[in-house]
Formats: structure tokens, C-alpha cells, sequence
């Protein structure tokens, strides 16, 4: 049988590889949640005032975007999971997402002085920000592309982006516990940057590991 007779096949009723596709990638998720979780703690540590950081509106305002583009990911990643199925509109719901913190960033920095404007964009962990969130994705989009190559993606560079991008949103979500930032013009240029730099990732690694 040729390769693309046989993705067709495949993809004439993906649905009922559902809901086992939905759970091998949830526990690879859950289980390397844990070490990003566990690592933080080791290395980079809680926020002290996280107790009140948790009432900030900035805090919760970033974590409601985290989520949202959590969401898109997962979506993403769970249709280009399945052989012959495509992203969707994932990647433009991530660059929405992406676009309204920027504008409320943009929005912050406009009622701001003009010489506290580009602290707004910088904060002061500007340093470490993106990379941290870069090192705490790896055991999370390391999983999560060993768990879609027991699977069949048949656009293994958008899988691998789709990964990343899930694995950006765990990080981040995680770092949060740490970080001390709140402006949104920070949000949107270092973790933005460091989801696109997770994304482009696991774009790389999934174009050679998830070619079947």
C-alpha cells in the first residue's frame, strides 16, 4: 500500500483514536508538568509575595491569557496528532491571543510617563525571563513529542510547533509562581518571546523526530 493510500485510510474516520490520543498526551503533560513544577522550586523559586501577586490584576489578567492560549495549543496539537488532519486555525488564535496583550500593553504604556514607558516593556528580569521560560518547556515539549511519536502526525514541523506552544503555556504558567513583573508590555516581548522561541523549537525537532 502506498504511504499516501495508507494516510488516507487513516484519516477517513480519525475520531475514535480520540479520546486515547487525548489521554496518552494528558499524562505525557501531567507527569512532565511535575518536573517543570519540581524544577522551578530547585532553581529559581517561589515568589514570596505570591499570596498577594495572586490578587494582582496583571497576574490574573496574564493568567487568563496563558490559559487562552493554552487552549488553542491543545486544540492544535490534538488535530495535527491524527494523520491527514490539519491546524486549523490554531496558530492564528495563538497570534490573536499574542496581539491583544500586546495592545494592552501598547494601551499601559501610552497612559504611562514618557520615561517609565520603556520599563514597562523591559521590567527588570528582561535577562532571564524568556530563557527561563525556554528551560522549563524542555521536559514538557520533550514529552509531549515522545508521546506524538507513538502517534501519527503527518505535518510533523506544525506538530512539533503545536508542542511547543503547549509546552511555552505549561512553563509559563509555572514561572509565573515566580516572576515579580506586571506590566503587559512585558508579557507580550519576554514571554511572547519565549513562547516563540519554545514554538520555533519544537517546529525543528518535530520535522526530524516526527517523520514516519
Amino acid at each position: 500500500m502506498k504511504t499516501q493510500d495508507l494516510i488516507g485510510l487513516l484519516a477517513q474516520n480519525p475520531m475514535p483514536a480520540a479520546a486515547p490520543v487525548r489521554q496518552q498526551l494528558s499524562r505525557a503533560l501531567l507527569g512532565s508538568a511535575l518536573v517543570c513544577g519540581a524544577l522551578l522550586l530547585v532553581f529559581w523559586g517561589l515568589n514570596p509575595d505570591m499570596g498577594t501577586m495572586a490578587t494582582n490584576p496583571a497576574f490574573v489578567t496574564k493568567m487568563l491569557w496563558l490559559l487562552a492560549l493554552a487552549v488553542f495549543s491543545a486544540r492544535g496539537l490534538l488535530r495535527l496528532s491524527r494523520p491527514g488532519v490539519g491546524a486549523g486555525s490554531t496558530f492564528w488564535g495563538l497570534a490573536m491571543a499574542l496581539l491583544a496583550m500586546g495592545s494592552l500593553g501598547l494601551i499601559q504604556s501610552l497612559q504611562a510617563s514618557p520615561d517609565s514607558r520603556m520599563a514597562l516593556w523591559m521590567g527588570s528580569s528582561w535577562q532571564t525571563c524568556s530563557l527561563s521560560i525556554l528551560a522549563l518547556s524542555l521536559p514538557v515539549l520533550g514529552a509531549l513529542l515522545w508521546a506524538l511519536r507513538q502517534m501519527a502526525p503527518t505535518r510533523p514541523a506544525l506538530a512539533g510547533a503545536a508542542a511547543g506552544a503547549m509546552a511555552a503555556c505549561v512553563a509559563s504558567g509555572i514561572y509565573s509562581l515566580h516572576c515579580t513583573e506586571t506590566a503587559y508590555g512585558f508579557f507580550t516581548a519576554w514571554y511572547g518571546g519565549g513562547m516563540l522561541a519554545v514554538s520555533a523549537l519544537g517546529a525543528l525537532l518535530g520535522s526530524r523526530l516526527l517523520r514516519w
